[in-house]
């Protein structure tokens, strides 16, 4: 495993970083909740494979995702670097930033989180919520009382505005999307590392995108990857202001992978990583929906899966995987209620999630028609 400084704070972190977003699930009573049977091991083999940095949220693995990083770190506490996520739609009064950092804590069983993050923060966010509920404040308390150690944000949008945060010297660090197809991030990446603020990428695959492209995106693209994933791995570390990537893991096989990727020294060169940034270009003029599956969007009344839908499309327009499309469409049960946006109500619940911004509903009368022509 590589390590990188994390901009000044004097941390070393592994050139890959565990999402715990995607972490595999099961039911319980009817409930989803993280399958504590696959994932504890998968965390702590991680941890044996050099990963020192592992990323959850408020809600993730829905709502489980804190307390099984928490139970699978628990004999490694001093080794490893632990972030979560504060929900920034919850946060109405002062004292709701140290309460849910508290309720964090304790569903996560710690003492202390090494970072905490203002989830999917925007410029809005922060002249309207952040600076009149006094939340910097709320934070460095919060640090000088040994409850957190450094402050962050993940974004998802604003990121023109996204540099004005970073002068205010309140963050540590900051988390975006970055990609082969998605680079809009690159320059304030750049600006962050200029000052001395630690860079985090999600999303280096798109969501698994780019590995649903398979060696034959490989081949498209000109790379002499072994797969989709270390292609698209590799392109992301290749860029010099990047100090951590995270990626999504859920099978022992996609981790011990994607670990003999970071160990590699051959980061993408100059001349090839400007080969696949001309070819990503071209694929982004195809790229009319960009949809990262992050799933946010799930809540629908009616059961119509959103993400599900666009990911098929995406598959379809940007990748030509049609056949395996097709499969997963005539694979639906009498029951799969997720693809059959005829039921949508337009209440637009959906796009009020969106980080991308997406106009769901919309959207989905516009893809929905091709995907059932294929």
């Amino acid at each position: 495993m590589k390590y990188r400084e994390l901009g000044s704070t004097g941390l070393q972190v592994s050139a890959l970083g565990f999402g715990a977003m995607r972490l595999p699930m099961t039911a319980i009573d009817g409930k989803p909740v993280v399958d504590d049977e696959i994932a504890i091991p998968l965390l702590q083999k991680a941890v044996e494979l050099g990963i020192n940095y592992f990323d959850t949220a408020w809600f993730y693995g829905g709502g489980d995702s804190p307390r099984v990083v928490g139970a699978a770190l628990a004999g490694v506490r001093d080794k490893v670097l632990i972030s979560t996520k504060l929900p920034l739609y919850l946060l109405n009064s002062p004292g709701d930033f140290d309460d849910y950092l508290k309720r964090s804590l304790e569903l996560m069983g710690l003492e202390y989180v090494d970072f905490i993050h203002f989830h999917s923060l925007s410029y809005k966010q922060w002249r309207e919520k952040i600076l009149p509920l006094g939340l910097i404040d709320r934070a460095e308390k919060a640090k000088s009382d040994g409850l957190m150690r450094h402050l962050s944000f993940s974004f998802h949008s604003d990121e023109d505005k996204m540099g004005e945060l970073i002068d205010t010297g309140a963050f540590s660090s900051i988390l975006g999307q970055y990609n082969l197809v998605d680079r809009r991030n690159e320059e304030l990446f750049a600006y962050a590392k200029s000052k001395g603020v630690g860079t985090m990428v999600m999303g280096p695959l798109l969501g698994g995108n780019l590995t649903d492209g398979g060696l034959e995106l490989v081949r498209r693209m000109g790379s002499g990857a072994t797969c989709a994933a270390e292609m698209a791995l590799r392109f992301v570390w290749g860029l010099p202001s990047v100090d951590i990537v995270l990626s999504g893991m859920n099978t022992m096989e996609q981790l011990e992978q994607n670990v003999r990727f970071a160990d590699a020294a051959d980061f993408v060169g100059a001349e090839e990583r400007l080969a696949l940034i001309e070819r990503s270009l071209e694929l982004a003029e195809m790229n009319d929906l960009v949809c990262t599956g992050c799933d946010y969007c799930n809540v629908c009344p009616e059961g119509v899966r959103p993400s599900r839908i666009f990911t098929l499309y995406q598959r379809h327009h940007v990748w030509e995987l049609t056949e395996s499309v097709r499969r997963m469409i005539a694979a639906r049960g009498p029951r799969d209620k997720w693809a059959e946006p005829t039921v949508c109500t337009e209440c637009g619940e959906c796009a009020a999630h969106c980080p991308q911004k997406i106009d769901i509903p919309c959207e989905l009368k516009r893809v929905w028609p091709i995907l059932q022509g294929l």
